[in-house]
């Protein structure tokens, strides 16, 4: 038997009982009274019977119904709610298999440049070229391992972060840089957020937009609580687009382009968490605008 199914009859059981008593003890108050009647006209006896045992069936029936109904309607929303289970579980294994694979690539070049490096006597130069890749992985690891820590956060965890009122337009001329364009249409607009994770989460986007745009120059425009961040790079597959807030899912077109896939949707919980809402439009080989809104 399948287990939306078992969950249906064990949620059919509990409804019907309880509907079952309900009409059980309404028939007896029923019957009691139509009996009273009864016995005050004894003329029309047959009648008051008759109107008892109809009570009786129509009752039986409207058990009958209430069951089938609270049978099907409790199939389609256990079936539902397996396929949100199943869904999750299938997205925590992808997850779990995406991070180890992200953690596997920094610990096997480590180990790989251990064992080289020990195969024979070298100059302290090489020990310290060597010591300086082992470092260089090391921090990769450590980065990727922050990254999933936060990730794994709830959101009222994040919350408990201090957060103090923001000037958006002044907070985002920190970004402003050779490639990096700025206009805001005013200053005033205030966002309250912890500084340091509103940092983290709009520095991801635009290094995202700088890393693909070559040396084409991004602009970020502010109007009124809408932040947009847009790029004139290698853009994204239409097919794709609908993945990429999903941890670890890189486009096909980024393959020659470092990263871990990890840094837009550190963003995108960091800014939900926060009220904004985040929307990615994007068409291949023309860029990529990422537009942020804020409550």
């Amino acid at each position: 038997m399948k287990i939306e199914t078992r969950i249906a009859l064990t949620y059919t059981a509990v409804i019907a009982g309880v509907i079952t008593l309900v009409v059980i003890v309404f028939y007896v108050v029923a019957a009691g009274y139509i009996g009273k009647l009864a016995d005050s006209s004894p003329t029309e006896n047959n009648i008051f019977l008759d109107i008892q045992y109809n009570l009786g069936g129509m009752l039986i029936a409207l058990v009958l119904v209430c069951s089938f109904l609270v049978y099907f309607v409790g199939r389609h929303y256990a079936k539902r709610m397996i396929h949100r289970i199943d869904i999750a579980y299938q997205s925590e294994k992808s997850f779990v298999r995406s991070a180890s694979h992200e953690l596997n690539n920094p610990l096997t070049a480590i180990q790989g440049e251990c064992e080289i490096t020990l195969m024979k006597e070298r100059s302290s130069e090489e020990y310290q070229a060597a010591l300086s890749r082992v470092l260089t992985e090391t921090k990769r690891i450590i980065q990727l391992m922050k990254h999933l820590l936060f990730l794994s956060r709830g959101d009222k965890d994040i919350l408990q972060n201090a957060m103090e009122p923001i000037f958006l337009a002044e907070f985002m001329m920190r970004f402003v840089e050779n490639r990096v364009n700025f206009s805001p249409d005013h200053f005033s607009f205030v966002v309250n957020a912890n500084p340091h994770l509103l940092k983290i989460a709009i520095e991801n986007i635009i290094s995202n937009a700088l890393k693909y745009s070559d040396k084409e120059p991004v602009e970020m425009r502010l109007r009124v609580n809408e932040l947009e961040i847009e790029d004139h790079g290698i853009g994204i597959p239409a097919d794709e687009l609908e993945h990429i807030y999903q941890p670890f899912f890189r486009a096909s077109n980024t393959h020659g382009y470092a990263g871990h896939g990890i840094g837009l949707a550190l963003s995108v919980r960091i800014l939900q968490t926060y009220g904004a809402k985040v929307k990615i439009y994007s068409a291949l080989n023309e860029g990529t605008k990422v537009t942020i809104s804020f409550p």
